[in-house]
């Protein structure tokens, strides 16, 4: 795209990239979509709301549950998913910059869901796309000391969590009667899954206990910054703590994800010293916590080490429905963005072109050939 090109969208048109440009009211009305969705599923009802609706699909990441659940959900509801490999892309290869990827690819599908090792590659994609693009994740490279190297964010897994916190909330509670508990590495940049329930949770009006070493926690600039937006919404609190049996007997969902120092830059030896067993998810804690709590991991996981064994295939395990209602978001996401840009045709103006169509492609017979 040339510098100063305006990008034309749709008076409708929406993006899912960071959950905090999207207002509460907005985030209940689609999780309201996403549990109908799921209730249809399961009366056996499937209607084809984005017919002939196509969703492009950029991958430069690996991909089991993101892939799966959004090719499942468009083919589901009458569309078609695309996966395109950052390799075999132009972009991928250097031939082409990601702004003119962009504009091409919204020029030819409806939408753009994009997985990168890059948020700001997602913003540029969503900066130039004429079509609204969902953030499958941005998941940023390590630096030495363990510490997230840049802003990240995975929007549809915490949207997915959601279904599945109100799915087994306690009984007699709301949603934003909940305390749920983070443990792991809470600092910056860290986990692009707990950037977002830090962020979101609290405007809902949910309890969020972050347990971690003090060194892990979110920053005070990034804690002021989630306090205040909550401030202005659900007024859920914020609480950092290096004790998690301290609020174990309070907490309704207990969530880990520390998946990456298992291969990124932190030794066993170490991860075992600084968060392991006093911030793991393990039997120990559960014995502490409510019998109606909720062990919650987004996957892949590495077992014994964030949680154990014990936990993970226990009766308080939510991590299966968890991953199954991936595909719930997903449609739910793609339904609440996609169906009011769909195109209402009258039936007059679809037989004019069909008859317009037939009239070209029909050969005409003749009678005599000279």
């Amino acid at each position: 795209m040339k510098e100063g090109a305006k990008v034309m969208k749709h008076e409708h048109y929406m993006d899912m990239n960071r959950l905090s440009d999207w207002s509460v009211d907005q985030i209940n009305e689609l999780l309201d979509v996403c549990l109908l969705m799921k209730e249809m599923e399961e009366k056996g009802v499937r209607l084809p709301l984005l017919k002939n609706i196509s969703l492009a699909m950029m991958f430069d990441q690996q991909s089991t549950r993101t892939r799966v659940s959004f090719e499942t959900a468009m083919e589901q509801l009458g569309g078609h998913a695309m996966f395109l490999d950052g390799s075999s892309l132009h972009a991928g290869s250097g031939q082409e910059d990601i702004a003119e990827t962009a504009a091409i690819i919204s020029s030819m599908a409806d939408a753009i869901m994009i997985r990168s090792l890059s948020q700001r590659v997602i913003d540029e994609v969503v900066a130039n796309s004429t079509v609204p693009v969902i953030s499958g994740m941005s998941c940023a490279e390590f630096q030495s000391d363990g510490f997230g190297s840049q802003e990240q964010h995975h929007p549809t897994q915490v949207i997915a969590d959601l279904i599945t916190m109100i799915e087994r909330k306690p009984k007699g509670k709301k949603l934003s009667d909940c305390t749920f508990m983070w443990l792991g590495d809470g600092a910056d940049g860290f986990d692009c899954v707990f950037m977002d329930h830090l962020s979101l949770f609290p405007r809902l009006g949910i309890r969020v206990i972050c347990a971690a070493p003090k060194k892990y926690w979110p920053s005070d600039e990034l804690l002021a910054k989630c306090r205040a937006q909550a401030a202005e919404d659900g007024n859920g609190e914020i609480i950092c703590t290096e004790d998690p049996y301290e609020y174990a007997p309070e907490t309704d969902f207990f969530y880990t994800g520390v998946v990456n120092y298992h291969k990124m830059g932190v030794s066993e030896e170490e991860a075992f010293k600084v968060f392991y067993p006093k911030f793991q998810i393990n039997e120990e804690l559960m014995a502490r916590a409510p019998k109606h709590a909720w062990v919650l991991h987004y996957l892949p996981g590495n077992r014994n080490w964030e949680m154990t064994d014990a936990v993970w295939d226990g009766p308080q395990s939510a991590l299966l429905p968890l991953g199954e209602n991936r595909l719930y978001a997903q449609r739910g996401i793609l339904v609440y963005i996609l169906w009011p840009l769909r195109r209402n045709t009258s039936e007059y103006l679809e037989n004019y072109y069909r008859g317009k169509v037939e009239d070209l492609l029909t050969p005409r017979i003749r009678n005599y050939d000279f």
